[in-house]
């Protein structure tokens, strides 16, 4: 069985084709979807625009991200769930999507990008905030990430709008 067949399979589910003939579901999902993209992404701009010292310089780096933790984890955890069901639904779609597969390999960049801010940067947190001076690696992550949630967001919108 090849991974189309296997996709085909999944999209052929009573789940799937729920989702996708329902006058609601679909719309619903896919609102919960750019809500917690919303959420989620928009927190993460917040952080990253302070890493890059293009804005909230009177928040240091760790406020941002303590205070609003919460927040763009619940965000995220709706982005995903909603994403696995939108995808369940179109799933041969959007294995034979060019733009879909690029919107997941910067899905992808973004998570080992944030990975490596978290092992790298987090816990030094106190020690470059007294400084006063974010470190180039963190800024560079900073741009890495708004490039990476700008994939993200250009090739979904993309996807959604040239599947037929």
């Amino acid at each position: 069985m090849t991974l189309l067949e296997i996709c085909q399979a999944i999209q052929d589910t009573a789940i799937g084709t729920n989702i996708r003939e329902s006058i609601w579901t679909f719309p619903a999902i896919e609102t919960v979807h750019v809500l917690g993209l919303a959420v989620s992404v928009g927190i993460l701009v917040l952080l990253d625009l302070r890493l890059i010292g293009a804005g909230f310089r009177h928040a240091l780096p760790s406020q941002i991200m303590h205070q609003l933790k919460t927040w763009y984890l619940v965000g995220f955890a709706a982005m995903f769930v909603s994403g696995i069901l939108l995808f369940w639904s179109e799933a041969a779609k959007c294995y034979t999507s060019p733009t879909f597969r690029l919107k997941i390999l910067f899905l992808t960049l973004a998570g080992v990008n944030a990975a490596f801010f978290e092992v790298k940067y987090v816990p030094s947190f106190s020690k470059w905030e007294v400084q006063g001076a974010v470190p180039t690696g963190a800024k560079m992550v900073g741009w890495c990430s708004i490039i990476c949630w700008l994939g993200v967001i250009g090739f979904g919108r993309w996807t959604a709008y040239g599947m037929k």
